[in-house]
Parts: C-alpha cells; sequence; structure tokens
C-alpha cells in the first residue's frame, strides 16, 4: 500500500501555562507531503521536567525511524523506539538529578507498506475521521477509565473524579510500560488522522472536531487552514499546553495489482506458454489422420479394382463361348426374357 497525504499541519502552544511542557515531531513548520512519522507528546510532572521527557521521546523515537524508511514497523519494532526514549530518561535523570520522575504520554503514527501504524501511551489520542464522522479514536490510559470499565463509577461521575487526571501508562525511567499498537488498513483518499494532547480536548469534544472536518462540496480547505480553525477553538480558553497534528490522505494506491503481475511472471518462468504443446499435439494428429485417409482411399481403390476386374473376366469367359458356338446363338437364353417360337398358320 502506498499512502501520499497533503501537506500536514500542526502547531505546539503554550496555553495557559507559564511554560510548554508538549511536543511534537517533526517540529512545527518543517513537516512535508514526503513525512511518514508524526508524534505529539505531553510532558508529565511539572517540576519533574515535562518539557525534558516530551522532547527526548521525540528525539530518540524519531531517531529510531529514521533508518526504517517505509518498511512495516511491527509491534516489537515500536516498543524497542519506546524503549529507547525510556533509556535515554535514566541516563538523563542520572546526569540532573532535577529530571527525576519525569514522564511524558505518547501519540505516534506512522505510515508503512501495510497502511498506518498507531501506538499511544497515556491521555493523549489519536482519531481518523471519514466525511465528517470519527471511524477510530484511541483508548486514553486513565485509572477513571479503569473504573468506568470494571463498573464502579459511571462515565459521568468520571469527569467530576478527583483523580480524573492520574495517567496509568507513560513513558518514564521508573518502569517499562507497553505502548498500545494498532494497524489501520482501512484508508481511503479524503481520510484524516488528527493527533493531540489533552489541552486540546479541553475544548474540542468529538462533535466539534467532526464540525471542522466535516466534507464540505462547495468548500475544500486545506489542513493548515482547518487547524488554524481547531486552534482558535482552544487559544485564550485552555489551562493547559496544546498541541496537535493534522494529516490528510491524498491518494491510497494498492498494490495488490502489482503483486498479481509478480506472480503471473512467477507462474510463467515455471509453465511453458500453452501454444507450444497445442501446436505440437495438432501435428501429429493431422499426420495420423492422414495416413488413415490415405489408407482408406487405397484399400477402396483396390476392391474397386478387384470387382472391375473380375466383371470383366465374366465378360470375358461369356464371349469366348459364343464365338465357339456361333450356330447356336439363337439359342442362348438371357436372363429375364423368353425367345416365342414362331406361330405356323393352319
Amino acid at each position: 500500500m502506498k499512502i501520499s497525504i497533503h501537506q500536514p499541519a500542526g502547531f505546539n502552544e503554550i496555553g495557559g501555562r507559564s511554560n510548554n511542557e508538549d511536543s511534537i515531531y517533526p517540529i512545527p513548520g518543517t513537516a512535508t507531503v514526503s513525512d511518514r512519522l508524526f508524534l505529539v507528546c505531553d510532558g508529565v510532572g511539572g517540576e519533574h521536567k515535562g518539557e525534558v521527557a516530551s522532547f527526548l521521546a521525540c528525539k530518540h523515537i524519531s531517531d529510531c525511524f529514521s533508518g526504517i524508511g517505509e518498511s512495516e514497523a511491527s509491534k516489537t519494532f515500536v516498543q524497542k523506539a519506546v524503549d529507547s526514549a525510556r533509556d535515554a530518561f535514566i541516563e538523563t535523570e542520572k546526569n540532573d538529578p532535577d529530571t527525576v520522575g519525569m514522564a511524558t504520554t505518547l501519540t505516534l503514527l506512522y505510515f508503512d507498506n501495510t497502511g498506518a501504524i498507531l501506538a499511544h501511551l497515556g491521555d493523549s489520542r489519536i482519531y481518523q475521521i471519514r466525511n465528517g464522522k470519527v471511524i477510530f479514536q484511541t483508548k486514553d490510559h486513565k485509572w477513571v477509565n479503569e473504573l468506568v470499565e470494571s463498573g464502579v463509577i459511571t462515565e459521568e461521575q468520571a469527569t467530576q473524579h478527583p483523580q480524573r487526571n492520574v495517567i496509568t501508562k507513560v513513558i518514564t525511567a521508573s518502569r517499562s510500560d507497553e505502548a498500545d499498537y494498532m494497524q489501520i488498513t482501512d484508508i481511503q483518499a479524503g481520510d484524516f488522522f488528527f493527533l493531540c494532547s489533552d489541552g486540546v480536548l479541553e475544548q474540542l469534544y468529538d462533535d466539534l472536531l467532526e464540525y471542522h472536518l466535516r466534507d464540505n462540496p462547495d468548500n475544500h480547505p486545506e489542513p493548515i487552514e482547518i487547524l488554524e480553525a481547531i486552534k482558535n477553538e482552544c487559544a485564550h480558553k485552555t489551562n493547559d499546553n496544546f498541541s496537535a497534528y493534522l494529516i490528510k490522505i491524498e491518494s491510497v494506491e494498492q498494490q495488490k495489482a502489482e503483486e498479481e503481475k509478480v506472480n503471473e511472471k512467477v507462474v510463467n518462468a515455471v509453465i511453458p506458454e500453452p501454444v507450444v504443446p497445442q501446436q505440437a499435439a495438432k501435428k501429429p494428429r493431422g499426420v495420423l489422420f492422414g495416413l488413415i485417409t490415405f489408407a482408406v482411399i487405397f484399400c477402396s481403390g483396390l476392391i474397386f479394382h478387384f470387382v472391375r476386374s473380375e466383371k470383366q473376366a465374366e465378360k470375358a469367359l461369356f464371349e469366348s463361348k459364343v464365338n465357339v458356338n456361333g450356330r447356336d446363338t439363337v439359342q442362348v437364353e438371357i436372363p429375364g426374357r423368353a425367345v416365342a417360337e414362331p406361330e405356323i398358320a393352319d
């Protein structure tokens, strides 16, 4: 599968905070249509240098992907990239005590030859939108979500729970959390992928996101225009940092036809062209048919010649008898005819 994208659009805003703990990759203003990897990370910890954590995650994960090209990014590969960021956290904390306890969320989108690879940790989110409707979104790693799933509290109670911001999965030095990994193959031209930190979600609920990404036949804004409108929804309203990336799919080229051509070449290399054996098979049948025809004609000629010779022999024999008894010719009996004696008048 070969996926082409429109010009990606991203923002990384400080919001209502005194410092920005969010990081995105590629850094704002540098993304191109050739980019395959997109990251949005939200640093956690405040005084524990969340901005260092998000920066290190983007740096080391992108470094891991830099040598993969468009090859398939397996779950094992993605987890190794996440673990490389954790290793960087460990080394940084050894050299800088102020960073001890730092952590970050992660949203990762990567386009390879199988489709879209998604991975996430924490409460930053990834959406897939088609024709103005959300058809997929990641599930936040929050403690209140686990309480809702277990039936302890309701979804409404979760929005007001005092520990609603407790995250259960992050990248951090103190433990190794496994990222949720997804592979999406149902991708169409015109689909959007939207990655964002939870600061965006303070103001942008699902219906509002669908409104901005709706299918409008009279207007086809570019992703940068759409993202500017989304940024305005958050500006001067969001208490947290807010960051996002918006990627629109331009085209999807299935490689099935190419695979069939390759398979056809392999088959043709193994199996000879059917025309050759057919021609070879026709020649013996034609010769055999000719021989049989010749034999029939030959035998018919022999029979005809034999019958004719018999008749000529009988005729010769008959004529020889007549010549010997010339005087008795009137007395020769002709089959099927009688010779009447003349009547004598009284």
